[in-house]
């Protein structure tokens, strides 16, 4: 009887033992959270910027108003796949090129275009350094948000009025700084759409008027943009 009984035993032990082999044989092997390895992107989307002034002579204060314009840049970077659980991280370098014209001069508060119609663009060549979060989702989505600094070149180029002519054609370079929001969306294996919001900030941009006269002011600007990131 104890025979039969520790025979028993041992044979649920060995189906048991199989069963569990052939499941590890047959399951499905989790796939990585996110890919690791280098990567370029491209991006590209409307931009608008936040009012700028400066000074002139008299001394008069002008406030500068835009149009929406548009940022273009890339970037190439790499990504170490999963740091914690569904998060990963992504470090890149990015050039990135803004540029807005101007829909409106106020000078002197006499109120927009007043003395005529608005002359000029207002643009930034920026160099960034970003650091990214990814979230993985278990799906083709994943959602991600970060920030870089660097350094812009901002450049006010034929500011001036109508029959008037040009009062401020100058440019700085100075500290820069972005936030980064946005979804990712793969494609391919190696290719992902991404969906941006930016917030970039350039602060205390020196200008010297036609004039002679000095003042700064600072740069702001909010974009969405689409691009491309390609794994290689």
């Amino acid at each position: 009887m104890k025979t039969r009984i520790f025979g028993a035993i041992i044979g649920a032990v060995f189906l048991a033992s199989g069963s569990a082999q052939a499941a590890d044989l047959y399951a499905p092997e989790a796939a990585p959270v996110a890919p690791s390895g280098w990567y370029f992107s491209g991006f590209g989307g409307a931009n608008w910027v936040d009012s700028t002034d400066f000074d002139i002579a008299g001394p008069a204060n002008v406030v500068n108003a835009y149009d929406t314009g548009f940022v273009a840049g890339g970037a190439i970077g790499y990504d170490w796949g999963s740091i914690s659980g569904p998060f990963g991280m992504r470090l890149e370098g990015e050039f990135s090129y803004r540029g807005n014209d101007v829909e409106s001069h106020n000078v002197g508060g006499g109120g927009a275009n007043a003395l005529g119609a608005a002359l000029g663009e207002t643009s930034v060549i920026a160099g960034m350094a970003n650091v990214l979060f990814d979230m993985d989702t278990g799906s083709p989505f994943e959602f991600y948000a970060g920030g870089g600094v660097g350094v812009a070149n901002v450049d006010f180029d034929g500011h001036g009025i109508d029959g008037v002519g040009v009062v401020m054609n100058d440019d700085d370079t100075v500290f820069a700084w972005q936030l980064i929001a946005g979804v990712g969306f793969e494609i391919m294996p190696n290719m992902i759409l991404d969906v941006q919001y930016r917030y970039f900030r350039a602060d205390d941009v020196s200008l010297t008027a036609v004039s002679g006269v000095s003042s700064s002011t600072d740069y702001e600007s909010n974009a969405v943009v689409a691009g491309i990131r390609w794994s290689f």
